[in-house]
């Protein structure tokens, strides 16, 4: 599988990740939730993209 296949599958991995955003926002703006949670969100879809990335790369 090439580069950019894998690099496609990676960020359309991380879209649902990201759909988690505006809710958190909100929850954090209500009180519900504390602010480090979207704080934590980078650190996650890197975490996330860095493992499907490798995982891609070993497939046949």
């Amino acid at each position: 599988m090439n580069r950019r296949t894998r690099i496609r599958i990676t960020l359309a991995s991380a879209v649902p990740t990201l759909l988690t955003l505006p809710v958190l926002c909100l929850l954090a703006a209500v009180g519900v939730a504390p602010w480090a949670v979207l704080l934590a969100l980078p650190v996650a879809l890197a975490v996330q993209a860095a493992v499907t990335f490798s995982r891609m790369h070993r497939m046949p």
